[in-house]
């Protein structure tokens, strides 16, 4: 399929259907725009941009046709690439779902494009976070649900919650995300999610607070001195995940 590239630059307003809808049109006219705008990362642009309103039949259709024509790993590839973090992915995503169309292979045989490289290394580092977040994470009682906040660099939450769900499969989670405003909500192993969602305020119980106290008592008469490195401890524990940890309060 021959795609015109266009010195357009076209603005959606930053969700899952509102990039599907941008999709269909831009194969439909068979023509991609030079950039993508989200109503995020307009303000940084001084120049007149085309808005994309937001279909949702329209963008149902074409995940309909792209599960169809594309491999299963590559269509996970592009889901997943749209929630990383890399500052030009809905461009670097119209060129993946081009190469996909045209080709049996997998998605990630092609780094030497150099969309698929940038998505490729912006998921290693949302993977790579979400890792982390399962041995960092804390969580508090508060009543009788467990409650955690974490404020992750990547779109990481809704990739984290399945571990938790697991391993807390008869428990009640509420996992915070205080960089994208994300609430997780796990219920016996059923996650859900609250967008764009306050900090939730709760009164924690005198008896988490003396747990709390006496986890931190016991760090402190455990730790031997003589043997603190700094050093160690910061290449395996980085500071940015330290700010919700009770252990460092």
């Amino acid at each position: 399929m021959l795609i015109e590239k266009t010195t357009e630059i076209w603005e959606y307003d930053g969700t899952y259907y509102g990039f599907l809808t941008l999709v269909y049109f831009a194969f439909k006219k068979r023509q991609f725009p030079e950039v993508i705008l989200t109503q995020e990362t307009a303000v940084e642009n001084l120049f007149f941009s085309h808005w994309i309103n937001t279909d949702e039949a329209l963008a149902k259709k074409m995940q309909q046709r792209l599960t169809q024509r594309l491999r299963k790993e590559n269509t996970q590839f592009i889901l997943d690439g749209f929630y990383c973090s890399l500052k030009e992915k809905d461009r670097c995503l119209l060129d993946a779902i081009q190469i996909s169309l045209n080709t049996d292979d997998l998605i990630i045989n092609h780094l030497g494009h150099p969309s698929i490289l940038a998505l490729h290394n912006s998921l290693k580092a949302l993977f790579s976070e979400v890792h982390q977040f399962t041995g960092f994470v804390r969580f508090e009682y508060v009543g009788t649900l467990l409650y955690s906040k974490i404020a992750p660099k990547h779109f990481s939450l809704p990739y984290l919650c399945p571990h938790f769900a697991q391993r807390y499969s008869r428990e009640t989670l509420m996992i915070y995300d205080e960089t994208h405003r994300l609430l997780g909500i796990i219920e016996k192993g059923q996650i859900r999610f609250i967008e764009d969602c306050e900090v939730p305020t709760f009164n924690k119980e005198n008896s988490e607070q003396a747990v709390q106290e006496n986890w931190r008592k016991f760090l402190q008469a455990a730790t031997i001195k003589e043997r603190k490195n700094e050093q160690a401890q910061l290449s395996h524990l980085p500071k940015r995940y330290r700010n919700h940890m009770i252990d460092f309060y």
